[in-house]
């Protein structure tokens, strides 16, 4: 099932990368990513939430996140072995 998620993800975020101009001129502009990114920042904050949602999926798929999320939640409260 991780791989079925990982590979939706995947193609989530190409898409989203592929077509990130007329997702911008749907959702609009985004004032915090204009403010924090300069011109152009919501084109800019799209790039990189279909950069990080793939890589995202592809951690899912090959079940890095659940590796990297243990290790470092298992400092804070304790291993769960």
């Amino acid at each position: 099932m991780q791989i079925v998620f990982g590979l939706i993800g995947m193609a989530l975020s190409l898409l989203l990368l592929i077509y990130r101009v007329p997702v911008k001129h749907f959702i609009g502009t985004i004032a915090w990513a204009e403010a924090h990114l300069g011109a152009g920042g919501t084109y800019t904050a799209l790039l990189l939430a279909g950069i990080g949602g793939f890589f995202i999926s592809l951690m899912i798929m090959t079940g890095t996140l659940d590796w990297l999320m243990g290790s470092v939640t298992g400092q804070f409260f304790g291993s769960a072995q």
